[in-house]
């Protein structure tokens, strides 16, 4: 069965390890997917293992964005997967090829591109920030539709779900991750959870989502609202429910 197991969140389940940061797998029939790496090397391992995956398995790392708390385990990933393919944002190659292995490839990415047979990034969107300055997400074509995986959504996570949509042509099966609503207002986050209930069937926000925004979340999508957490496992195949 496929799945998309988150590994890293302010929040866990019990036996796995909570701290501010993302990070989720992606688990395909025939890759493994790391998108970012959460915050500490230590406590991504810690979840790695609980999950049931080592880090030598993993086929392609995604960085979404290079803030620490999306990046600061990839030096784990590294010490043991010294043949990884890491997709990040191509001005922040430069920086992440001096960490690399010899055997590591970094591929840099600015417009829409095929990472793999089945998934894809949106391409860098601009953020408006002085750091990051763009941020990238990851489209994923599952048997129960299309995954959309953000990390912390600085460009506007309707605006990205937006761009997924306008590359896909089709409303999105789930989106998952930091919805960087933390700081918004009740009002605000209830246009963008209304916005998004027209691009998608399903949402799980985490991580810089924000507690109040999540509630919002779970009001305005009812059963179309998935909590999540480090250790929940959300199956990716078609009539499964969720």
């Amino acid at each position: 069965m496929e799945n998309l197991v988150i590994v890293y969140d302010n929040r866990a389940t019990e036996g796995f390890k909570a701290d501010w940061g993302f990070s989720a797998l992606v688990e395909l029939e025939d890759e493994l997917i790391l998108f970012d790496t959460g915050a500490n090397p230590e406590i991504l391992k810690e979840n790695l293992e609980r999950a049931g995956v080592a880090p030598e398995e993993i086929d392609i790392v995604f960085i979404s964005h290079n803030h620490w708390d999306h990046t600061g385990g990839l030096s784990f990933i590294l010490e043991r997967n010294k043949e990884i393919e890491l997709f990040v944002p191509e001005s922040d190659c430069n920086r992440f090829e001096e960490l690399l292995p010899e055997t590591a490839v970094c591929v840099p990415v600015s417009e829409p591109v095929q990472i793999s047979e089945r998934a894809l990034s949106t391409g860098v969107l601009p953020t408006g920030m002085d750091s990051p300055k763009e941020e990238q997400a990851l489209i994923v074509n599952t048997p129960a539709g299309y995954l959309l995986l953000t990390g912390c959504a600085h460009p506007g996570v309707v605006e990205i779900a937006k761009k997924a949509v306008s590359i896909c042509k089709e409303e999105l099966f789930l989106i998952a991750g930091g919805f960087h609503l933390n700081e918004a207002s009740e009002e605000e986050a209830e246009r963008t959870a209304k916005e998004l209930l027209e691009l998608t069937q399903l949402v799980a926000p985490c991580h810089c989502t924000g507690d109040l925004a999540i509630e919002v979340f779970r009001r305005i999508f009812g059963d179309r609202f998935i909590e999540v957490a480090a250790g929940v496992e959300i199956p990716l195949e078609e009539d499964v429910n969720v």
